[in-house]
Order: structure tokens, then C-alpha cells, then sequence
């Protein structure tokens, strides 16, 4: 004799569990996010502060901007979502961001990028790429 057993609302509160799932995550993947840009304002080597001050958080791939020329208009970024895990992107649109990373400045050694990024993160794969935009070769 077998014995059927039928659980109502299962699915809803797996649902409702994986919505607050992703969320949480999102939010912490934020707050790491924000620590790591700040981290990166810190260690970036200052003249006019333009290099500085061009870090940017965004949840689109080309949501960079340069502050002298404005560059794109940065990405404010969306609610937190609950729907899937987001990817966010930290960048910086300075056209010498590279030259300051590869050591040109004796305020910061070279490859501070990657130094700060790694305090916060294990990374497989890419950690800095180099973006042309427009006439900048």
C-alpha cells in the first residue's frame, strides 16, 4: 500500500527563498563593490585628481565616463534586483588610467589596480581590461 503525500505552497516558498537569495546577494555584492572603489580612490595617485575621481559603479558594461570630457553619461544603478545575480562594473575612463597603473606615478606602485581589486575579490579571468573609445588608438 503506498501513501501519496501532497505539499501545497512548495514552489511558492522556494520561489519566495531564492527572491530573497538573490537579493541578499546583490546587496553584498554591492557593499564589496562600493569598498573596492573606494579602495581604488585611495591607492590612485593624485595630480589633479582627475584619475581619481573618475572611478565609476555600474551595472553597464560601457558605463564608464572621463572627467574631463564627461564621456558617457554614468549608469546610475537599479534597484537592487531579486530576479538574477547582477554584474557590476567598476571603471575608470582617465585615457592614463593604464600608464598610472603600469607604475608611471611614484605615489602608487605598479599594478595597484590589481593589488586593491585582489584585497576584496578571487579572480579567475580577466581583472583589467583596456577599453578604446572614439579617436584614443
Amino acid at each position: 500500500m503506498a501513501i501519496k503525500i501532497k505539499l501545497r505552497g512548495v514552489k511558492e516558498e522556494f520561489d519566495k527563498l531564492d527572491k530573497e537569495t538573490t537579493e541578499a546577494i546583490n546587496s553584498l555584492s554591492r557593499l564589496q563593490a562600493f569598498d573596492t572603489m573606494n579602495k581604488l580612490k585611495e591607492a590612485t595617485p593624485v595630480d589633479t585628481g582627475r584619475a581619481k575621481n573618475s572611478w565609476n559603479l555600474t551595472a553597464n558594461p560601457a558605463g564608464f565616463r572621463d572627467a574631463k570630457s564627461g564621456g558617457p553619461a554614468p549608469s546610475i544603478l537599479p534597484p537592487i534586483s531579486d530576479k538574477k545575480i547582477e554584474t557590476l562594473y567598476l571603471t575608470n575612463g582617465t585615457p592614463y588610467i593604464e600608464n598610472l597603473n603600469q607604475g608611471s606615478s611614484r605615489q602608487a606602485p605598479m599594478r595597484f589596480i590589481e593589488t586593491t581589486v585582489l584585497e576584496n575579490y578571487n579572480v579567475d579571468g580577466i581583472l583589467f581590461e583596456t577599453i578604446n573609445v572614439g579617436n584614443e588608438g
